[in-house]
């Protein structure tokens, strides 16, 4: 054979083998592919259901907006999971995992750290114990809805594709799964309260000086009750121009019998190390406009929940609806375990907007009569307890006073891919065990309301029959969630706010584990109608009347119950005072999008007061912040370097502040200040009181100019140079799905595309990275068509899914989206099954 003959040979050879590899990869990637894709959810057509009394219709619009119609309760329960189990279902075995501390047994030892955090609490125990609790009408409902979960799962033609990437089988929904949700959301809203409520009682125990009721004297100056630019929800404009008038006195400072930060000689650097963005409190926004001010004579409520942001959005868009010919359009809401609460009833019913992938329940949105909308209440929900203790044994606790027995129980943690880790809970009279300092000789007790029996229920559902707002608020102590600001709007024009969850009638100090009665709606905080027409709450405070305050903070009152800074809730109040009548939902979403730095502002007069011309006098950079920040648009616009100069300045000194002062007590903490410290710290640098400032500092200018300075300095490293620290590039958006870090290839298939956009902390617009709006609606009853909602995200959680990304560019950019479903452009129809028994 000739060597240009053998050559040919071997590269046909070569080739052939060539040619192999791509056809087999060629058929893995079609074979990854085509599984991938078989896991896309039936839209169209008629599948055949066990358990159903009638057909349920799901249709969905263009944006994957869910219509399911049913013939009655508990066939809407099902059609509603089954559009869960379609659309959401890995979201859903999160959640519950989260809650259960079960996530270790899906994703392996990453997630071991947070299983035993979080068993520590034992909630899946608790889930069924409140399933167990649950009214015979609630647990039906539970159990058609946990139906239709698994049977829209098995609709599937492959198992959700985020199990596929984990070599992981799906486990099927369970009723107790349910609250299980809800228990993650406890965890979410208030878990973090521990740790805070841990810092302040170190605080409070190194502090000196008198007692002021539970706390010391200068307790109530760090953490003051009423915070800054302090705005409750009031009932007329004299009582708002009271609120002003005390909000514009200043606290008395401690003197340094109290409080010595000079004397202590602390020589901190505080503030050269701390990050540029600390992370702060943040929550949501809702208010109502009464009817007598709106276009259509209805109440309009508006809503943006904060959340933090993900793939797909936590909440998930529906309409639900009962047809029943002949029927009353609605019923008057009953007892809470009767008919109102979901029996089988064919009673004609509307129900649109927000539900949560996991229950079978709308959160927020509207029944037709009552809109109503949620933030999260900050109070008396958590606390943490210290015990002087020198040794612990597997059930004794050593103290002062002796041995102290410890019930003792051991939880079996499995893990994916490594032995099972067992975790043992400890619990005396004051909670569970969740810390030991053996140097302070401390033993921290948890105690939490989120653990009492029938503090989580499924009441909620009693809203979908409401009426009037007066129905609204007689339900909302009866309804079992993590405590929430309820605000609602009727068809008639009323408006209204109360606590929605259970509250203890106790308020003395241990009455998390206390076991107190609940408060009904007798003596439960609220306001209906007040003449001021309007009522608004974003996660400060929302009442100046004391028997409420006492209600919601407990011995926690005295010091402000970790209220929210009030400069979000100011800033919607004035805007919607400020509003023309007739009011209508777009000047709603004009208040959700203001990105107005009012709150700032003074901070930005503080600065170039600061840098007169001693200041700038052979400091360039000093110069230059002053140029940029005179010349500041005052908005956190994607594109202002002014507003983040003045940002970065007002947060280095916040926590240059705080960090004095703790360094005076000995106390070493990196949490940032409590986020009542705002008033505080105003005090501090206008007053400039010598004996609370660091020896460090020949006096307050020297101080404050050193935080301008390490200000500039960081912003210099960052940016290159001043004048591009643009506020935009400070936080980009990127809203990821949870596997994207574990899986970086898929990135660009499954995250959402990133963005800059404006917003920031304390202004309406809440926007910090991947944290925000979880949604954003507004709406009156009986006139939803006028309303509008949109998600940060699409319906589903599949990539191929044409509705994955759907409504996101909306959002971002602020657009109206629909409130009510647009026209179907899929029906799928669920039949009764043959022979079924139902």
């Amino acid at each position: 054979m000739s060597g240009r003959r053998a050559l040919r040979l071997a590269l046909l050879a070569t080739l052939t083998a060539v040619g192999a590899v791509i056809l087999l990869a060629l058929a893995g990637f079609a074979a990854a592919y085509l599984t991938f894709r078989a896991s896309l959810p039936p839209l169209d057509g008629r599948i055949a259901q066990a358990g159903l009394s009638a057909p349920v219709t799901l249709e969905r619009d263009d944006l994957g907006v869910v219509t399911v119609t049913a013939a009655n309760r508990t066939d809407l329960a099902f059609g509603t999971g089954f559009a869960h189990g379609q659309d959401r279902f890995f979201e859903m075995d999160l959640s519950r995992r989260l809650a259960a501390g079960e996530l270790s047994e899906l994703v392996g030892p990453a997630a071991l750290a947070q299983d035993r955090e979080t068993r520590l609490f034992r909630f899946r125990a608790l889930a069924r114990l409140a399933l167990a609790q649950a009214s015979p009408q609630q647990r039906a409902l539970l159990a058609a809805y946990t139906r239709g979960v698994n049977a829209g799962l098995a609709s599937l033609g492959s198992r959700p594709w985020e199990y596929w990437l984990l070599r992981a089988t799906p486990r099927p929904w369970q009723p107790e799964d349910s609250f299980l949700v809800s228990y993650a959301m406890w965890w979410d809203l208030q878990h973090g309260d521990l740790r805070r409520d841990m810092l302040r009682r170190i605080v409070d125990a190194k502090l000196a000086g008198p007692q002021c009721g539970a706390w010391k004297c200068a307790l109530e100056f760090l953490y003051p009750a009423r915070t800054a630019w302090d705005s409750p929800s009031v009932a007329s404009e004299a009582d708002l121009r009271a609120e002003d008038a005390r909000d514009a006195v200043s606290s008395p400072v401690p003197g340094p019998q109290e409080l010595d930060v000079r004397g202590a000689g602390a020589e901190t650097s505080a503030g050269a190390t701390r990050s540029e963005f600390d992370p702060a409190d943040i929550g949501s926004n809702s208010w109502a406009v009464a009817g007598r001010l709106t276009t259509t004579g209805a109440a309009l409520v508006a809503s943006d929940m904060h959340l933090g942001l993900q793939v797909p959005p936590t909440w998930y868009h529906m309409r639900l609806r009962i047809e029943a010919p002949g029927a009353a359009t609605g019923a008057t809401t009953g007892a809470i375990t009767g008919a109102a609460t979901g029996s089988a009833t064919g009673a004609a019913l509307d129900l649109n907007g927000l539900t949560l992938p996991g229950a079978p329940v709308l959160i927020a949105g509207s029944n037709g009569h009552v809109a109503w909308a949620f933030t999260n209440s900050d109070g008396d929900w958590v606390d943490a307890r210290p015990v002087t203790c020198f040794t612990i044994d597997r059930s004794t606790m050593q103290t002062p006073q002796g041995d102290v027995a410890l019930a003792t129980a051991i939880e079996r943690i499995h893990v994916r891919g490594a032995p099972d880790s067992l975790l043992t809970v400890m619990s005396g009279s004051q909670g569970i065990l969740f810390h030991v300092d053996p140097v302070e000789h401390l033993c921290w007790f948890a105690s939490w309301l989120a653990e009492a029996p029938g503090a989580t229920n499924m009441n909620l559902l009693a809203l979908e029959r409401a009426e009037s707002v007066q129905q609204v608020l007689a339900l909302a102590p009866q309804i079992g969630i993590p405590e929430q600001n309820l605000i609602a709007g009727d068809r008639a024009g009323h408006i209204g706010w109360a606590i929605a969850g259970r509250l203890p009638f106790d308020s003395r100090e241990d009455r998390t584990e206390s076991g107190s009665p609940w408060r009904t709606a007798s003596d439960a905080p609220s306001l209906y109608d007040p003449p001021i027409g309007r009522l608004w709450s974003a996660n400060a405070r929302a009442t100046s009347d004391a028997a409420a305050l006492d209600a919601i903070g407990g011995e926690d009152a005295a010091v402000g119950a970790q209220y929210t800074l009030g400069a979000r809730a100011r800033q919607i109040r004035d805007a919607l005072l400020g509003l023309d009548k007739p009011v209508a939902p777009s000047d709603m979403l004009r208040i959700q999008l203001d990105d107005r730095a009012l709150f700032l502002a003074r901070w930005r007069d503080l600065i170039l007061k600061l840098l007169d011309r001693t200041a700038l006098a052979g400091e360039p950079g000093r110069a230059e912040m002053r140029r940029l920040v005179a010349s500041w648009d005052a908005r956190a616009d994607v594109d202002s370097v002014g507003y983040r100069l003045v940002r970065v300045f007002h947060d280095r000194t916040a926590g240059a502040v705080w960090e004095m002062i703790l360094d005076s007590l000995g106390v070493r903490s990196q949490d940032p200040p409590p986020p009542q410290f705002e008033r505080p710290l105003w005090t501090l640098v206008t007053t400039q009181p010598p004996h609370l400032l660091s020896a460090a500092y020949p006096s307050w200018r020297a101080f404050l100019l050193a935080q301008l300075d390490g200000a500039v300095s960081a912003l210099q490293a960052s940016c290159g140079a001043l004048d591009r620290c643009r506020w935009g590039a400070a936080h980009p958006v990127r809203i990821r799905h949870p596997l994207s870090r574990a899986a970086p290839i898929l990135s660009r298939l499954i995250d959402l595309p990133e963005l800059e956009l404006p917003g920031d902390h304390d202004m309406p617009r809440v926007q910090d990275g991947a944290f925000g709006a979880s949604e954003r609606f507004a709406v009156s009853p009986g006139h939803e068509a006028e309303g509008y909602l949109h998600l940060p995200g699409g319906q589903s959680d599949h990539p191929l899914s044409p509705y994955y990304r759907a409504g996101f560019r909306a959002w971002a950019e602020g657009k109206p989206l629909p409130f009510l479903p647009g026209p179907a452009e899929h029906r799928l129809v669920l039949q009764p099954a043959r022979g079924a028994v139902n």
